[in-house]
């Protein structure tokens, strides 16, 4: 046991010890505070904003260097955010958000790289003219020249169009929703994947299937015709 130490005043006093740890205070997290929010059903709609404009620019660049269009890119992070948002209750706080973010967006990428490869393989049965669904509506294939009307406007012009509404009156009801809100009211991917509270990628891939089966229905019915 140490000795005791000898003051000038003739008193003792006991031996110095270490000294006590001072707790440092723990940084606060101002992503997860958001999260806790939204989780806890407060400010949901400006925390959620909040997160959407802050990760947003580099999720859409994460798009950019796979090699996306700027408007895949947009549409590709709204896919995102909307899995995130959807998901958000069961995020752990305990892990970094931006670990989980990039998962997400790291599936949205294979996914859609999946997508593309299966509409490669897919379109051998496809003719190099027919017109390419993009966000302003069906155009012509890239490089190769309009031969004519599309199939939509050679039934109209032939005057099948009660054919063709007949064989939409045949697909699934959520897959005809999307093709009427597609071409009779002309909305956008986005807008009609808000209108029905789907996402993205499963308004395209209605739309993708929707082309198939009709253009199959209304051959079928010509064949029988004739």
């Amino acid at each position: 046991m140490p000795e005791p130490i000898e003051t000038s005043s003739g008193g003792e006093r006991p031996p110095s010890g270490p000294c006590p740890l001072r707790s440092e205070p723990v940084e606060r997290d101002p992503i997860l505070e958001l999260i806790a929010e939204i989780q806890a059903g407060t400010h949901v709609e400006e925390c959620s904003e909040k997160l959407f404009r802050r990760f947003r620019p580099s999720v859409q660049s994460f798009f950019a260097r796979k090699g996306f269009s700027t408007e895949d890119g947009r549409d590709l992070t709204q896919d995102v955010f909307l899995r995130v948002f959807k998901s958000i209750d069961t995020f752990r706080r305990e892990s970094r958000f931006e670990r989980w973010l990039w998962e997400i967006a790291a599936h949205i990428y294979f996914n859609e790289v999946r997508r593309r490869r299966t509409e490669k393989r897919d379109g051998v049965e496809t003719s190099l003219d027919s017109p390419v669904e993009n966000e302003d509506g069906p155009s012509p294939s890239p490089g190769f020249p309009a031969p004519g009307p599309s199939p939509e406007e050679t039934v109209i012009k032939s005057e099948q169009l009660s054919a063709f509404r007949a064989a939409l009156q045949e697909l699934p009801d959520q897959m005809r929703r999307c093709c009427l809100f597609r071409y009779e009211k002309g909305l956008k991917y986005q807008e009609i994947a808000i209108t029905m509270k789907i996402s993205i990628e499963t308004v395209k891939a209605h739309l993708h299937q929707a082309r198939k089966r009709l253009a199959a229905r209304l051959e079928a019915r010509k064949e029988n015709d004739s």
